[in-house]
């Protein structure tokens, strides 16, 4: 009888023991990162730095893998663009610090990136989040940019952090001095919020209206648009939408691509149409337009023109004696500008020993068609166009 009671305690325990490691395991499993993701780093310019882990600073690569752990860091007039395994973009500017911490699949086919920014400015562009355990966020001295789908900026100093949001919402998170509860405040699209380090949760108001705002018209949905930075925006002919300049838009509109750049320097700007197929030469309508808040306004109407292997027009915009102006550059100056840079194929660890293969990021949603009747309607060879007083274009040489 003594045996028997032994016996079926030492079963018991046993039975517990599995079922604990059993119901453990399903819990990790169940919000576990099962498949660690790299991020592709491209360098748009000036000096970009890596650290792996607490290693030390080294010139980055452009191209390179970065894993979580990993931390970028650009000089003055230094950019560069991370693209994450799951489509999200981000633009880091200028010295910048910003630190991968996490970037993975759960196994629910969730996705995970969270990020640390010490200092400086970062334009995000954020795919859609499929499930609920997936999460977007990025840390800052003063409060945790959290959202679901998204394109904001973050600009975080080690006291305060200022976050703008050009589509959908933000979540600032915060945490009360007073009572250590986090709150959550909505930035709305339009909206921007500045959060001092250690004070109580501030309100998102109304973004100011850009200074400047330059709009590129392209009669073709295959175009991508170069800023003078370097930072490319448009849609690829893979349909992938590019969008690096921070509070840029891309939107489809009659079947044509429409980009917004909100206050760029003075500079050129590069457009290029790729070509569908070996036989298509024909010139593209462009038309860029200047607009100073409160004062001047530049359009400029030219065509892009095939160089062999892709169409292009280059145009600059600059002030003299206060006044804005723009030309059209001539061909050989526009095949001297920034090509676009839209990124590298990721490398995504999905096997159980750490298998490695590269992922290119899927083409994300295409840019709204406000006017979907027409979006597969066939095009006129030509679009007449309402004259805007302006200052005169300089013909391409």
């Amino acid at each position: 009888m003594r045996n028997t009671r032994l016996r079926f305690v030492v079963a018991t325990v046993a039975l517990t023991f599995v079922l604990a490691i059993a119901f453990g395991a399903f819990g990790a499993v169940s919000n576990a990162q099962v498949f660690g993701a790299s991020t592709a780093l491209t360098v748009l310019s000036g000096e970009v730095m890596v650290r792996h882990g607490s290693g030390d600073f080294v010139a980055a690569k452009d191209g390179q893998v970065l894993n979580e752990g990993d931390t970028l860091r650009t000089g003055a007039d230094a950019r560069a663009v991370l693209t994450y395994f799951e489509g999200s973009t981000v633009t880091v500017e200028p010295e910048t610090q910003l630190t991968i911490e996490s970037s993975a699949t759960l196994a629910d086919g969730g996705t995970v990136v969270v990020m640390s920014q010490a200092f400086g400015r970062s334009w995000h562009v954020v795919t859609k989040l499929i499930t609920g355990s997936s999460k977007y966020d990025v840390k800052t001295p003063a409060n945790t940019a959290s959202v679901r789908g998204t394109a904001f900026e973050v600009a975080s100093t080690e006291n305060a952090t200022t976050v703008t949001t050009t589509e959908g919402t933000v979540l600032s998170n915060t945490v009360d001095p007073d009572n250590g509860r986090r709150v959550n405040v909505p930035v709305a699209a339009g909206t921007t919020l500045t959060q001092p380090k250690n004070e109580a949760a501030t309100f998102a108001h109304p973004a100011p209206a850009p200074e400047r705002k330059v709009t590129v018209t392209v009669d073709a949905t295959n175009s991508l648009v170069v800023d003078p930075l370097g930072r490319a925006n448009g849609v690829t002919k893979h349909g992938k939408v590019v969008v690096q300049t921070p509070g840029a838009q891309v939107k489809r509109v009659d079947g044509k691509i429409v980009v917004t750049l909100p206050n760029l320097p003075d500079g050129a700007i590069a457009t290029r149409v790729e070509k569908r197929n070996a036989l298509d030469d024909d010139d593209v309508d462009v038309e860029a337009k200047l607009e100073v808040q409160g004062g001047d306004v530049v359009d400029l109407k030219d065509k892009a023109r095939s160089d062999g292997s892709a169409k292009t027009l280059g145009v600059e915009f600059k002030k003299n004696s206060g006044k804005s102006e723009g030309h059209a550059l001539a061909d050989g100056a526009t095949q001297a500008l920034a090509s676009p840079r839209t990124g590298s194929p990721v490398q995504v660890l999905d096997g159980p020993h750490g298998t490695k293969r590269l992922v290119t990021p899927a083409a994300t949603d295409a840019p709204k068609n406000e006017d979907k009747d027409k979006k597969d309607a066939p095009r006129p060879a030509s679009t007449p166009r309402v004259p805007v007083p302006t200052s005169a274009p300089t013909k391409r040489g």
